[in-house]
């Protein structure tokens, strides 16, 4: 998709700050949503932070509420908008901010997303050059090698998307500790079973350069999810890699400003500990792992034995005919691999998990599943003998090296 396409039929239509002209050194824009946040301040300063980056960097915040919201939640808006412009620029970070109202039917996390993401590649067309989009949220914080470790990637990697490492604060009481123990043993689980191209998906750690944004169809307008829907779009690109010399860190807080999400499984957490304290079985993971060993063979038109719930779930959504058809359309295997697995994508191994969940392998404790991960992938040691938070520390440390073993 062109970049002109995309602006005719995808993007936010009205320009955000219609008389602005954008620096024409201007290479990075971090565009920050923000409802209801009380503490947006100290985001903006994490970032006013970080140490110098060889490049004109634009902070666009886009304070934002439903049409409907309440005054209490219209006034704090305001007091963070009233915040944010008393905040001096550096030499090379300009603050732009806005504070507007959304359509109450679509208001939400995903549309501010989009506006300030659709704002920042409009600027990039305009100076006629492209430029590095990067996502963060209002109540994050970064360190300070933010901003060089992502223009170090852009410039000296080819990178055309990215994803940041990131750490919740270790908080023992709010149940923070178990929930980033469960994103890291799913993402780490599909990387044990041999599924590709699996990375967090967390819509604070996206970045992506503003061409390649346009190129494929920009960000969508979910309430919540946003991050999730987008990067399944990008993920299996070329030019996608982590960013691991850099940390975002999200907030470990309660909230009820999207339906699901770290600060719901928080709300969870205080109401049943149970919610966050079991997870996936481990055996999902063992069966998928052979269903991806096995799917050389099936592609060659072979029988092999698959796990009954695998096989049932292959029925279910009609895997054979539409791989017959893959078949059928792709001139070679790259070409097949490439369409398969924009077909068997994050939402179709997302509704396998779960098929086989409700049909043989019911939730565990997570410290179950954790336990089986380590012997067979991650095999640090020791292990079960560590405290759970011993254990994440651990788990990120490898994370960020990109290994299975420490």
């Amino acid at each position: 998709m062109s970049k002109d396409y995309y602006f005719e039929r995808y993007a936010w239509k009205t320009p955000l700050i219609p008389h602005f002209s954008p620096p024409t050194d201007l290479e990075m824009v971090v565009v920050i949503p923000a409802y209801k946040e009380s503490q947006l301040g100290l985001a903006v300063h994490s970032i006013l932070a970080c140490s110098k980056v060889a490049c004109r960097v634009i902070l666009l915040i886009v304070i934002n509420a439903p049409e409907q919201s309440s005054l209490d939640a219209l006034n704090l808006n305001q007091r963070a908008y009233e915040e944010i412009k008393q905040i001096k620029d550096t030499d090379q970070i300009t603050i732009q901010v806005v504070n507007i109202g959304l359509p109450q039917k679509k208001a939400g996390v995903g549309l501010a997303r989009k506006i300030g993401l659709d704002e920042a590649a409009r600027w990039f067309k305009k100076l006629n050059h492209s430029g590095i989009l990067v996502c963060f949220d209002g109540d994050c914080r970064c360190s300070d090698t933010y901003l060089a470790a992502i223009y170090s990637a852009y410039k000296n990697h080819n990178l055309n998307a990215g994803i940041l490492a990131y750490e919740h604060p270790l908080d023992l009481e709010s149940g923070i500790i178990p929930y980033e123990l469960g994103l890291r043993y799913y993402t780490d689980g599909l990387r044990y079973s041999g599924y590709p191209s699996v990375h967090q998906t967390l819509g604070s750690c996206i970045t992506i350069n503003s061409d390649h944004y346009c190129k494929h169809g920009g960000m969508n307008t979910k309430k919540a999810g946003e991050d999730f829907y987008f990067l399944n779009k990008i993920v299996r690109k070329p030019g996608f890699a982590e960013i691991n010399e850099a940390l975002v860190y999200p907030a470990a807080r309660i909230s009820d400003r999207v339906p699901f999400g770290t600060g719901r499984a928080l709300i969870s957490y205080q109401i049943d500990k149970e919610n966050i304290l079991t997870n996936y079985n481990p055996l999902i993971f063992e069966e998928i792992k052979i269903f991806m060993t096995r799917l050389p063979e099936i592609i060659q038109g072979q029988s092999p034995n698959l796990p009954t719930a695998i096989q049932k779930f292959l029925n279910a959504v009609d895997f054979y005919q539409k791989l017959d058809k893959l078949l059928k359309n792709s001139r070679d295997l790259t070409s097949f691999y490439k369409q398969f697995y924009d077909w068997f994508d994050y939402f179709m191994i997302l509704k396998m998990i779960h098929f086989s969940r409700d049909l043989v392998h019911t939730n565990l404790p997570l410290e179950a599943g954790l336990s089986h991960l380590n012997e067979n992938y991650w095999k640090i040691a020791p292990f079960n003998t560590l405290t759970l938070q011993d254990q994440l520390i651990k788990i990120r440390a490898l994370n960020r090296l990109g290994q299975t073993s420490l």
